[in-house]
């Protein structure tokens, strides 16, 4: 899905700008990568979801807040990742996406757990959680390239 909005032009023009002014650690740290994809999924879906039309205007503050990002109180950027997490929880639940590498990690925990009773039954844990690793390795994985076939990761 291709976004061409000015509202997510001057988005992800005002979210590129800091990319020069914060250091990397700091570009990473405050997860501005997903704050711009996430601006690019809630503009494509603002046409038809009214939830995500009222996001507009708290992600405009978000980014329009980066510059005294490093400078904020805690407090405040306890709210910055807060409302990050509720767009996403809200593009999850409603719109059914995921967040990179989503499947990956509920199925390595799948797979320990049944390593760990596959191990018990032939009396070597070690290999049995190699074993259920594995296997969930190859299934979170194949579900990841799945949805990130079908466009349904942030």
């Amino acid at each position: 899905m291709e976004v061409h909005s000015k509202w997510y032009d001057d988005i992800a023009r005002s979210i590129n700008s800091h990319k020069d002014t914060l250091s990397k650690k700091d570009y990473k740290k405050y997860k501005l990568d997903l704050l711009l994809r996430v601006a690019k999924r809630v503009t494509g879906f603002s046409s038809e979801c009214g939830e995500c039309q009222l996001f507009q205007p708290e992600i405009a503050n978000l980014s329009k807040e980066l510059s005294d990002l490093v400078q904020m109180s805690k407090e405040k950027r306890k709210s910055y990742f807060k409302m990050i997490n509720k767009i996403i929880k809200h593009l999850q639940k409603q719109h059914k996406l995921i967040t990179e590498g989503h499947n990956l990690g509920i199925w390595i925990a799948i797979g320990v757990a049944l390593g760990v009773a596959l191990g018990a039954g032939l009396d070597n844990v070690g290999a049995g959680i190699a074993i259920g690793v594995g296997i969930g390795v190859a299934i979170g994985s194949y579900l990841n390239n799945k949805a990130k076939k079908e466009g349904r990761v942030i």
